[in-house]
């Protein structure tokens, strides 16, 4: 991922230098989604200042909260409407004067939330308690499109993703994919990476429980061992797009590559036999709605990537486990999902020696030295097979190191 304050300094030094001209530098700034000028304070001025709007918030709610039960109703609603217009009128005016005030919005969007809390809380109307997240929710979405400022943003992804966990033991949340499209639509046109992994993630949250209906029982929704089959293919296809898009030289894929990496901490627990006894346990077989809710996204995994293997081997477990897995066979399936992360490891290795690429390789060897350490703490089958694992790990690293030194002998030397 590429900072653009840091990129920012190194075109301007090179303006300075006569490398490029102030054309080409604003040019290749704006592929990135920034520009020869600072575009305001940074990122750790403005976390800051969010954290003490947040503060003041609290503060007052902790005044009011102080002398709320002596106070009539009538003055405890009009002083909450007052607090809520005033802080949105401070941020609306500084952001129509001075294209600023994300930061009173943001404290106005607060305020907005814990009045309708508190007049909920007055008048007792808390029949169904996830509808006043949803109407803070749907206060918040308008201040969010029209301002597009990040903290505004970054709180109506929050506030979505709290809705979506408290209204799936009622309904479906629905309406949950109505707002984190607006969020990542805003992300995509800011070029913004600190809004869109969270979206990516609320969206994968979403996707999950949705599933967790399709699930239900007169009890209500659960969670089943298709969860894992879903996310699994969720991961191949994540997997997929960011070997296709992470070469676009466009900021808005910067997050790409991390998610492929991270992808690698939900299948480590697959390496335990614990887990694989419990899920060949508790799968439906080929009736599993987890299976096909996956089989259309590892189709479209193959769709993009026809010749990749992981789509085709990803394809082929899960119809395999889904098809014939049984629970005594747990030992053989956690084997086999040692060797898988193994190869992925193994393929990181590999492309960051071709490319030169030091996160992809060490990337790599992180992962052969966790599952080392795991394998340690929980030795497979026996003794002799985890020792067997280790000779293999262990070849693996040495001969990466072997060709580190052939391809380039003057690095290996230093």
């Amino acid at each position: 991922m590429i900072r653009k304050d840091a990129l920012r300094r190194e075109m301007q030094q090179w303006l300075a230098e006569g490398l490029i001209e102030e054309d080409q530098a604003r040019r290749i700034l704006a592929r990135y989604g920034t520009g020869l000028e600072a575009s305001g304070d940074s990122l750790g001025a403005r976390v800051l200042t969010a954290c003490a709007l947040l503060f003041i918030g609290l503060a007052l709610l902790l005044v009011v909260s102080a002398h709320w039960d002596g106070l009539p109703r009538g003055v405890r609603f009009a002083g909450l409407l007052a607090l809520t217009v005033a802080t949105n009128g401070v941020g609306l005016w500084r952001w129509g004067r001075h294209g600023e005030g994300g930061g009173w919005l943001f404290l106005g969007a607060v305020c907005y939330g814990a009045s309708i809390m508190l007049v909920g809380q007055m008048y007792h109307l808390g029949e169904h308690f996830p509808n006043g997240v949803l109407l803070w929710m749907i206060g918040t979405l308008p201040v969010a499109f029209f301002s597009r400022r990040l903290l505004v943003t970054l709180l109506l992804v929050a506030l979505t993703a709290l809705w979506m966990v408290m209204e799936t033991p009622f309904s479906p949340p629905w309406a949950g994919i109505v707002f984190l499209g607006v969020a990542g639509w805003l992300a995509w046109r800011r070029h913004s990476n600190v809004v869109m992994l969270p979206v990516l993630a609320a969206l994968v949250l979403w996707l999950n429980l949705m599933l967790s209906w399709v699930f239900h029982t007169d009890f209500g929704p659960h969670w089943r061992a298709g969860h894992l089959t879903f996310n699994l293919a969720l991961l191949v296809l994540a997997q997929v797009l960011c070997q296709r898009l992470e070469r676009r030289e466009d900021s808005r894929w910067a997050p790409l590559p991390w998610l492929g990496r991270l992808s690698l901490l939900v299948l480590l627990p697959l390496t335990f036999e614990g887990l694989w006894k419990n899920y060949l346990h508790s799968h439906w077989g080929w009736l599993d709605p987890g299976l096909w809710a996956a089989l259309p996204l590892l189709l479209a995994a193959i769709a993009l990537k026809p010749r990749g293997i992981l789509p085709w081997l990803a394809l082929a477990g899960v119809l395999l486990v889904h098809g014939l897995g049984r629970p005594e066979q747990s030992l053989y399936w956690t084997v086999a999902a040692n060797l898988v992360v193994l190869l992925v490891a193994m393929a990181w290795i590999r492309q960051g020696l071709l490319r030169t690429d030091q996160r992809r390789f060490f990337a790599g060897l992180g992962t052969v030295a966790v599952l080392a350490m795991l394998r340690y703490l929980d030795l497979i089958g026996d003794y002799l097979g985890a020792a067997l694992l280790f000779l293999v790990m262990a070849g693996i690293l040495y001969g990466g190191a072997r060709y580190w030194r052939q391809r380039d002998p003057e690095v290996a030397h230093d």
